[in-house]
């Protein structure tokens, strides 16, 4: 696979963060995105708001919520498939608004995982206070 698309916008990058390679030309004209590795192998995720990401009342948009946790917990569900997955259904819960200049974070967590079905959820956040939870169910390509 390809080092990444390119995103249409430079950010540097949040402190202690790198630019996520992103294979998904959609995503790439959303980010750049972010990631991290922490000392205990978590890897967390994250993008900062800037105004192609807002509505007109100046909060992160809904839409770029979810194709944020579509990225992610996507990325989840591939990494514990082993090969590619791809999205079933995907519920999420708003629980705040995320404004330009937030970091938003996201933690994934691979809930169960079948033959043929994973469940997969997220938990995005700004400076510690939850913005939405998401839950997700992944198909695993070529699996019965």
């Amino acid at each position: 696979m390809s080092a990444g698309l390119p995103s249409p916008v430079f950010v540097a990058p949040p402190p202690g963060y790198m630019p996520s390679a992103l294979h998904d030309p959609f995503e790439a004209h959303v980010g750049p995105l972010f990631e991290r590795t922490e000392a205990d192998g978590t890897r967390i995720f994250a993008f900062i708001a800037d105004p192609r990401h807002v509505d007109e009342t100046g909060a992160v948009h809904e839409g770029m919520l979810m194709t944020f946790a579509d990225a992610f917990i996507g990325g989840a569900a591939n990494h514990a498939a082993g090969g590619d997955c791809v999205t079933l259904s995907m519920q999420a819960s708003f629980l705040a608004e995320a404004r330009t200049g937030d970091v938003i974070e996201c933690r994934t967590q691979v809930d169960r995982v079948t033959r043929a079905i994973i469940f997969a959820s997220g938990r995005f956040s700004v400076r510690g206070e939850d913005v939405m939870t998401a839950t997700s169910l992944w198909k695993v390509l070529g699996a019965r």
